[in-house]
């Protein structure tokens, strides 16, 4: 039995992993901008750094992954 590869299983979901990464790059501009207008030190601004760290990883991760996956 032939061995399946992890580029071959990830370019299954090449689609999910685009919409992921649109939603990823909207989010982070629209907390960089949300940022511009929340009141440092409230719970609200440490909300949306929290929240922007994460929609950065996911950035990075599908980028990578995608990047990979056109490469492989």
């Amino acid at each position: 039995m032939a061995e399946t590869r992890l580029v071959d299983v990830l370019r299954d979901y090449t689609t999910q992993m685009k919409v992921v990464l649109v939603i990823s790059a909207v989010s982070v501009v629209l907390l960089l901008l949300s940022l511009t207008e929340v009141e440092p030190g409230t719970s609200t601004y440490v909300l949306a750094l929290v929240q922007l760290a994460t929609f950065a990883v996911l950035l990075v991760v599908m980028s990578a992954l995608l990047w990979t996956i056109h490469r492989g």
